[in-house]
């Protein structure tokens, strides 16, 4: 058998993460979380033309171009970008969750949540935490550690300032908030143009 040269390996399922923190994200979130008590969450927070959600919305649109170039699409594709802030209190949690309509989903983590200390919790709790699941069926008990095609979940404690950007078809759940202090996020999509008018 010959040997496998450079470049011949071909990942069976190039999913790919964005993960970035965002330059001088303090001030902008102490004005988030102000937004986020009054907020209406069937408003598109996009839509707002506070100097705030200008910077974010700005810094969403260039983390999608950087996406669309890494992935090799030479033009990048009219979206339609949508978002709205989403607040966890004391004992909530986001149940897994897709966007079908949607092509590219992400996170803004306005602030990072202190967990209370709680006896018993079981060692995979991980409270106050956010996780994207392999769209897969199944698993493989003889993993090797390394091997990205059998990591079937990547978990982040999240982090104010952070942005997250993945393929809308990943199914993300926020795991139960143990924190008297609210978990304030801002949860965005982008869909296709072209798509919306069929």
């Amino acid at each position: 058998m010959n040997t496998i040269q450079e470049g011949q390996l071909i990942p069976l399922w190039p999913t790919w993460v964005g993960h970035a923190t965002l330059p001088v994200c303090d001030e902008h979130n102490s004005v988030l979380m102000e937004m986020s008590r009054p907020w209406h969450s069937h408003l598109n927070l996009f839509d707002l033309k506070h100097p705030t959600i200008i910077w974010l919305k700005t810094h969403v649109h260039n983390a999608l171009t950087q996406w669309f170039t890494r992935m090799g699409v030479q033009t990048v594709p009219e979206l339609l970008l949508q978002a709205r802030m989403d607040t966890l209190m004391y004992g909530e949690q986001r149940e897994l969750q897709n966007a079908p309509r949607t092509y590219l989903s992400g996170v803004y983590f306005v602030n990072t949540p202190d967990v209370t200390p709680i006896e018993h919790l079981r060692s995979d709790c991980l409270p106050s935490h956010f996780s994207l699941l392999d769209p897969r069926v199944g698993f493989n008990a003889l993993a090797l550690v390394g091997d990205p095609n059998f990591n079937e979940t990547l978990t982040v404690k999240p982090v104010g300032g952070n942005l997250m950007l993945w393929p809308a078809y990943l199914r993300h759940c926020s795991r139960v908030h143990l924190s008297e202090k609210p978990w304030v996020r801002v949860l965005f999509g982008a869909e296709l143009a072209c798509s919306s008018s069929n």
